[in-house]
């Protein structure tokens, strides 16, 4: 039987080597922790949101935050602005074709950054995707204050509309009056997607039972797909590991 070891088996003995790659852990952790320490505001809604209406048009809202505290890497103001560039022209309220690398130099030392991506089932019927986004973040500020923010339109197919949709990235800073912002969690699972579909509502117009009806279906068929995506990624495991 041929030899089974790993090619790093000499590395990972090396007294040097474990020093090196424990130097490198340590800087990465200094790094990490390298951001511009302030007082914490927690922003809260009172109440519950209300339900949205049988008829309203359905908005996906989801939230990542990258938390410097907790580990995220110094570039990641970089790399999300990168992302959000490739997909468009940056934009906030008032202006169009921001600099990325304008919002990375501003926002890189700061502890958090949210990433939101809203997606409206209806996207591919929407005009104006610039001016839509810029109403939903006026919805969410009214509700939570002043944001300080940049945006990018995505349009690509996706599982319910093959033929393409779009959608909105966000990058919200996590500052607000030289404080670090921090949103409690059920503003983020619910108010910003119940001011999203408000906004969405106004602006398509309410479902007429056509479409809520066809909406059921596909929500049906979506599950269906992914149910079916599943059983191939477990038809592919192998003994040892699972695939994320």
């Amino acid at each position: 039987m041929g030899w089974r070891g790993s090619i790093f088996d000499g590395l990972s003995a090396d007294d040097g080597f474990k020093a090196r790659m424990k130097a490198l852990a340590d800087r990465g952790r200094r790094l990490a922790r390298a951001y511009t320490r302030r007082p914490m505001q927690r922003v809260r809604v009172k109440g519950a949101a209300p339900q949205a209406g049988a008829y309203a048009r359905p908005v996906t809202v989801k939230v990542l935050y990258h938390d410097r505290a907790r580990g995220a890497y110094p570039n990641t103001v970089a790399v999300l602005a990168n992302y959000l560039a490739k997909e468009g022209p940056l934009f906030d309220r008032d202006r169009t074709g921001i600099d990325k690398d304008a919002v990375a130099e501003a926002w890189s030392n700061d502890r958090r950054v949210f990433h939101v991506i809203v997606s409206p089932n209806d996207g591919h019927r929407i005009d104006d995707m610039v001016s839509y986004g810029r109403d939903v973040v006026a919805a969410w500020e009214r509700r939570v204050g002043d944001l300080e923010w940049v945006a990018a339109v995505e349009r690509k197919p996706d599982m319910a509309h093959p033929d393409g949709n779009q959608h909105l990235h966000i990058m919200l800073r996590g500052v607000r009056n030289d404080r670090d912002l921090y949103l409690e969690p059920d503003v983020v699972s619910r108010w910003l997607r119940f001011d999203a579909v408000e906004v969405t509502t106004d602006r398509v117009g309410c479902m007429t039972e056509r479409e809520r009806q066809s909406y059921e279906r596909q929500l049906v068929e979506m599950e269906r797909l992914r149910q079916e995506r599943g059983r191939e990624r477990e038809g592919r495991q192998e003994p040892g590991g699972r695939e994320l």
